[in-house]
């Protein structure tokens, strides 16, 4: 038991990443509760910010508790932060499936400010190495959406200028800023290439470090001029230009847009899912009426893809088993086809507004079926690690594969 705890410190993602695919579970089975008659609220707000505080704060969470501490060469978190962090995703998670939304927005900030001191602390305290340039980025997209929610918490009617603002820091620019962030750095490695987000070890920036940090503020400042444009009404203007800077960023910064050295699963899952972030945001600006539907095109097989093929990743390259990662997974195909039609399906019903509410109970179905996938199928490696024996495969390309050397 010692050793499992210290295992989830060092690798928070071992639990982050389950719950946080549980509660985006919860937060869509909230509509057909919502249809059959069980729920007592509406659920617009409560599902909106258990995806984005639930699903995603937890998933990007143990992303970072795993991941920072080693990009600057630092302790594992402590078992206080731990639980802190936890705690407080727990606090809002209750709170926002309860309808208590200036509640759970109060606790999603803390725990954001939590997250943020404990990567500063590191970073500028520890003083042992630099994390990539990028992370500029998930700095800004974690501070901007901790001041969004106590702002949203603690002015239950704003005015609609600053109201818009905070809402789309926190449903967009919060998931969308840490990818910008992390991407450069991890997705080149779906495609067997290096990153050029990836520097020899020193604790002050080394040579190159700023220039690629630079592009990512020029990015960043471009899609926050985004939310400007259509926080002042100019709506479809400023999605077009968010759809152009992620399409622009990933196809300098990464090689999602480029042929790769290998092809497999996860990369083509990104591939997907870096179109329907840009995709759903095109569509929201050629179709405002039905902006809703079409900005789950963005959310779902945008946002939600791509966090589960960067999870996958993770899960399986900890669990020592990057023999699976290479070439076809089976199962990951089939998610992501899920994933999209959860999305169009979803999308459709504002089109359709006859047929609206099976097709809100179809594309809830839809995306429970795609994180029961997910946690069936990677369950068995949150408990393992590099150091676990390998089981044997049937399989004779895979068995192969079990000698190559990590990517």
């Amino acid at each position: 038991m010692k050793r499992l705890w210290q295992l989830i410190l060092e690798e928070p993602y071992r639990v982050f990443f389950p719950l946080g695919v549980l509660a985006g579970v919860w937060g869509v089975l909230l509509w057909p509760l919502l249809y059959a008659g069980m729920l007592p609220f509406y659920p617009g707000e409560a599902h909106t910010r258990i995806m984005i505080g639930g699903f995603m704060a937890a998933l990007i969470a143990g992303f970072l508790g795993t991941a920072f501490s080693r990009l600057t060469d630092n302790r594992k978190w402590s078992s206080g932060e731990f639980l802190v962090l936890l705690g407080l995703w727990g606090i809002a998670l209750a709170s926002y499936s309860r309808n208590h939304v200036a509640a759970g927005d109060a606790a999603l900030s803390a725990m954001l400010l939590a997250l943020l001191a404990v990567m500063a602390a590191r970073w500028i305290f520890g003083n042992r190495d630099t994390p990539p340039p990028g992370f500029i980025l998930v700095f800004a997209g974690i501070l901007g959406a901790a001041l969004a929610s106590a702002f949203l918490a603690s002015n239950p009617a704003p005015s609609p200028v600053p109201w818009q603002w905070a809402r789309l820091w926190l449903f967009q620019g919060f998931p969308l800023l840490p990818l910008m962030g992390i991407g450069p750095y991890l997705l080149p490695r779906f495609f067997g290439m290096e990153s050029r987000h990836s520097f020899d070890d020193s604790p002050r920036p080394p040579a190159g470090w700023w220039p690629r940090a630079i592009a990512a503020i020029i990015a960043g400042l471009l899609v926050i001029a985004g939310f400007a444009l259509e926080v002042h009404g100019k709506a479809m203007a400023g999605q077009l230009l968010r759809a152009a800077v992620i399409l622009g960023w990933f196809a300098m910064e990464t090689p999602v847009l480029r042929r790769g050295k290998i092809s497999s699963t996860p990369g083509n899952a990104v591939r997907w899912a870096v179109a329907g972030i840009a995709v759903g945001l095109v569509c929201a600006a050629i179709w405002p009426l039905a902006r809703v539907g079409s900005l789950h095109l963005f959310f779902t097989s945008g946002i939600g893809l791509v966090t589960l093929a960067a999870g996958t990743r993770v899960v399986l390259g900890h669990a020592g088993r990057h023999d699976l990662l290479g070439g076809r997974i089976l199962w990951l195909r089939w998610l992501i086809g899920l994933v999209i039609l959860a999305a169009t399906t979803r999308m459709s019903s504002d089109f359709l507004p006859a047929i609206r509410v099976s097709h809100h109970i179809y594309a809830a179905w839809t995306w429970v079926l795609v994180g029961v996938i997910w946690l069936v199928a990677l369950a068995g490696h949150l408990t393992r690690n590099e150091d676990s024996p390998k089981p044997k495969s049937r399989c004779p390309k895979r068995a192969k594969r079990h000698t190559a050397p990590p990517q």
